[in-house]
């Protein structure tokens, strides 16, 4: 009979316990005796209740830091929206002040005012960014999903950022745009946005002589878009953070201060809001290749 009493006891110590494994925090056994089982089944109870209010305390601080990160977000948004209003009327004095200049200003005034347009508009790229990062954070960024000629983007950013590319650091930009692609479902204007903020970075990080290629094909219910570049590559170490806002790594990229260090940051930001996905392959010393895969829109499939 003793037996007996010991046996259901340690199955009920058994059941317990894999209801606790399963995610019942309230499981308790009760306890009978004086004997080891009963200390066994007492260190039990203790154990799942300090394990349900450190749950229960980790949970609390997850929802606190989730809020306080939603309340940044909807912060940074709203200084960003207010901060564009003063910034384009700045920008819009000072280009007035230099096309109504009498004559040519002075050199070293016409320098000096030449800077302050460049940091503006610095300025202002990097406001519109912080503003569309925000929105896009908190779910409040208006999108227009609707197909997409793919082939068409591929030529259209090509031809904007050849010129620029060649002119001031002898880089090759090139496009391969697979034929009879079928329409990307995504909104327009933001996969240009993505892929020029793509095309970019790779040019910035690309040395004279070297090569960027901007390509398009379609592959399993899905678009492939492809920026790989011969660049400098990307360390190991920082591949998982080139996605954080303001993040810059090592070496070159940390030297580098022409972006605003948004752009890889809305690259994901952006691909993920329209349905897609972003990621990047790199090797230090021989280039980088980013892919976005985008869904394919249904006429399509």
């Amino acid at each position: 009979l003793a037996l007996r009493r010991t046996t259901r006891r340690l199955e009920e110590l058994v059941t317990a316990t894999s209801a606790l494994r399963a995610g019942d925090l309230a499981a308790r056994v009760p306890v009978t005796g004086e004997d080891e089982v009963a200390r066994l089944q007492a260190d039990f109870n203790a154990m799942a209740a300090e394990l349900e209010r450190t749950l229960r305390e980790l949970e609390e601080e997850r929802d606190s830091v989730a809020r306080l990160l939603q309340a940044r977000r909807e912060l940074v948004a709203a200084v960003s929206h207010e901060l564009r209003t003063p910034v384009t009327t700045l920008r819009g004095y000072l280009e007035s002040v230099l096309a109504h200049w009498d004559g040519a200003p002075p050199e070293m005034l016409r320098q000096d005012l030449e800077v302050m347009a460049s940091e503006i508009e610095r300025l202002q790229r990097l406001i519109d960014d912080l503003f569309t990062l925000s929105r896009a954070e908190i779910g409040r960024l208006p999108l227009a999903i609707q197909p997409t000629d793919v082939a068409a983007l591929v030529r259209r950013c090509v031809e904007a950022v050849a010129p620029l590319a060649w002119e001031r650091g002898r880089v090759e930009v090139l496009a391969d745009a697979q034929a009879a692609l079928p329409p990307a479902l995504v909104d327009p204007d933001r996969i240009e946005q993505v892929v020029r903020n793509l095309l970019a970075n790779a040019v910035r990080h690309t040395p004279p002589g070297g090569l960027v290629l901007l390509s398009a094909l379609a592959e399993d219910s899905a678009l492939i878009i492809q920026v790989k570049d011969t660049g400098e590559g990307i360390p190991s170490e920082d591949l998982a953070r080139i996605w954080d806002r303001f993040y810059r790594g090592g070496n070159a990229r940390e030297r580098d201060q022409s972006g605003t260090g948004l752009g890889l940051a809305l690259v994901k930001e952006l691909t993920e809001a329209m349905g897609g996905s972003v990621a990047v392959e790199s090797t230090p010393g021989e280039g980088s290749c980013f892919t976005l895969r985008l869904p394919v829109a249904r006429a399509a499939r």
